[in-house]
C-alpha cells in the first residue's frame, strides 16, 4: 500500500473517533453543568422557603403569640406554596401539574424546623398514576425536640440554650436557660452547657432521621400504589447537620434530568438572617426572575417590579442576588 493510502485510511479511522470523544466529553460537561445547575436551584428554592419560614416563626416568637391547629396549617401551607412555586419556576415546570406531580414524587418528605420542635410534611394519595389532581402536602402534628434524662423526666429543648423539664414526679414544670434549669432541677447527665448542646444536636437528627424512615416507607407505599418505582433512602450527611435556626430540610432523589442524569440533592435551608431591603426584581434574557439589591442591578436588566423584603421576593419565586451582603 502507498504511505499516501496508508495516511489516507488512517485519518478516515481516526479523525471519526477523535470527534466521537470530543462529542462524548462535551455531553459529559454539558450533564455536568446542567446538573449543577438544577442542584443549585433546588438550594435555592429550599433557602427562599427557609427564609420565609423564619420570618413567620419569628412573629410568635416574638410577640409571645402561640398559633392554633387550624393557623399553623395555614403557615405550613403558605411556606410549602412558596417552596414548590419556586421549584416549579426555576425547573421550567410552571403551569404544568402532570410535571409538578411527577417532581413531588422525587421528594418524599421536608422537614421545618422550628424553635421548639419540626413538622414533617408528606404528600397525600389524591393524583392518578396518569398524573391528573394534584399531589396536596400533609402536615405532621409537631413534635417536640425532647430526650429522656436518666431520672425518669422529660427535657423539652428549644434551638437555643433555653429548655423546660417536666418533673415526672410532681407534675410540674421547670423552664430557663441551661444555667438556671441546672440549678433548679437535676439535669443528669448532661452536667455541662457544652454536653447539653451536644445532646441537643443529636436529639434533634436522632428524631428527625427516625420520623423520616416512616415517612420514606410510608411514600414507597404510595408510588408503588401509583404503578411507579423509585428508590428512597436516608439522605447522608443528615447526622453531621448542626440544626441551630428555623429553616427547612428537603432532599430529591432519582429525578430525571433532560440530559439522562439522575438528580440527588440533599438541601437544609434556613432564615437566621433577613434584613429588610429594597430588591429590584428583574427577568433576564433566559427567562430568570432575579431580585437584585439596588446597587446590584446589571446594567440592560428588565426591570419588572420593585420589591421591599426578601420575603415578598421569595413568595413570588425570585433568585436572590444582593451584592451587598458578600
Amino acid at each position: 500500500m502507498k504511505p499516501l493510502s496508508v495516511v489516507l485510511v488512517f485519518l478516515i479511522l481516526v479523525i471519526p473517533l477523535v470527534l466521537m470523544g470530543d462529542t462524548r466529553e462535551d455531553l459529559r460537561v454539558f450533564n455536568q453543568d446542567l446538573y449543577k445547575r438544577y442542584s443549585d436551584d433546588f438550594q435555592s428554592a429550599v433557602d427562599d422557603a427557609g427564609d420565609y419560614l423564619s420570618r413567620l416563626e419569628m412573629q410568635p416568637t416574638t410577640t409571645a403569640v402561640h398559633y392554633g391547629r387550624e393557623r399553623q396549617l395555614q403557615l405550613d401551607q403558605d411556606v410549602l406554596s412558596v417552596f414548590y412555586s419556586n421549584l416549579a419556576m426555576k425547573f421550567g415546570l410552571e403551569n404544568n401539574q402532570t410535571e409538578m406531580n411527577n417532581l413531588k414524587l422525587h421528594m418524599p418528605a421536608l422537614v421545618m424546623f422550628g424553635y421548639s420542635g419540626y413538622r414533617l410534611v408528606t404528600l397525600d394519595d389524591t393524583a392518578t398514576v396518569s398524573g391528573k389532581g394534584e399531589l396536596k402536602p400533609v402536615s405532621w402534628p409537631e413534635r417536640p425536640y425532647y430526650y429522656k434524662l436518666q431520672n425518669g423526666n422529660l427535657l423539652y429543648f428549644t434551638l437555643d440554650d433555653t429548655a423546660r423539664v417536666y418533673d415526672t414526679g410532681s407534675n410540674e414544670f421547670y423552664e430557663g436557660e441551661y444555667s438556671a434549669l441546672a440549678a433548679e432541677t437535676n439535669l443528669s447527665p448532661l452536667t455541662s452547657i457544652e454536653l447539653f448542646r451536644e445532646v441537643r444536636q443529636s436529639t434533634i437528627t436522632s428524631l428527625v432521621e427516625n420520623d423520616l424512615a416512616t415517612a420514606i416507607n410510608r411514600h414507597l407505599e404510595l408510588v408503588k400504589r401509583m404503578g411507579l418505582s423509585i428508590q428512597f433512602t436516608l439522605p447522608r450527611g443528615l447526622q453531621e447537620q448542626s440544626i441551630q435556626d428555623v429553616g427547612i430540610m428537603a432532599f430529591i432523589q432519582g429525578y430525571p434530568l433532560p440530559g439522562g442524569e439522575l438528580l440527588d440533592a440533599y438541601s437544609l435551608g434556613s432564615g437566621a438572617v433577613m434584613r429588610r431591603k429594597v430588591l429590584i426584581g428583574t427577568r433576564n434574557s433566559s427567562g430568570r426572575h432575579i431580585a437584585y439589591g439596588e446597587s446590584c442591578v446589571p446594567a440592560g436588566a428588565a426591570v419588572i417590579e420593585t420589591l421591599f423584603d426578601p420575603e415578598e421576593a421569595a413568595r413570588k419565586g425570585y433568585f436572590i442576588e444582593d451584592c451587598s451582603v458578600r
